[in-house]
């Protein structure tokens, strides 16, 4: 199953399926010629690619949360180059039915160590995926991320 930090599980036993905010990150890891991002494929009913992602814990900040996304998920050691840009106005309903709002810092990394594996568990399988293939994106935050690197968008972008 998939990992649930405790404060989002106490959180859920008093508030069951209401929407909460739930601050989140999401990580771009090109490959070297810059025209494929790792995806994965996700462990929990969701149809469709993810970028590596999750939620910030109390206590983390955005960067040391994506690091961590990055380690647990793909196996990998990544260091944050760039902040790519900000989607603060997403609601989603997970397969649970616990219904959030999900404000989402995405940055650019690189891979410094450890070597790509998924994990089995949040993450089924990990692939560059070309973005000229136009990957479908399990939601509509991800699905953004990828219509605006396929346009060549400045960074800092924000919705």
């Amino acid at each position: 199953m998939m990992v649930m930090e405790n404060y989002f599980k106490a959180l859920r036993e008093k508030i069951g399926h209401d929407e909460i905010i739930m601050p989140g990150v999401a990580g771009v890891l090109f490959d070297a010629t810059r025209t494929k991002v790792l995806l994965e494929k996700r462990g929990d009913g969701e149809v469709g690619w993810s970028l590596v992602a999750g939620m910030q814990n109390l206590g983390e900040s955005s960067v040391t949360t994506i690091i961590r996304e990055f380690k647990e998920e793909a196996g990998i050691d990544v260091a944050v180059t760039a902040l790519i840009g900000v989607d603060s106005n997403f609601h989603h309903t997970f397969p649970s039915g616990d219904q959030a709002q999900i404000p989402m810092t995405l940055y650019e990394v690189k891979q410094t160590g450890g070597e790509l594996r998924a994990d089995g568990d949040e993450t089924l399988s990990l692939e560059f995926v070309p973005l000229a293939d136009n990957p479908k994106m399990y939601n509509i935050q991800h699905q953004l991320v990828i219509d605006q690197l396929q346009r060549q968008a400045p960074y800092g972008w924000f919705f």
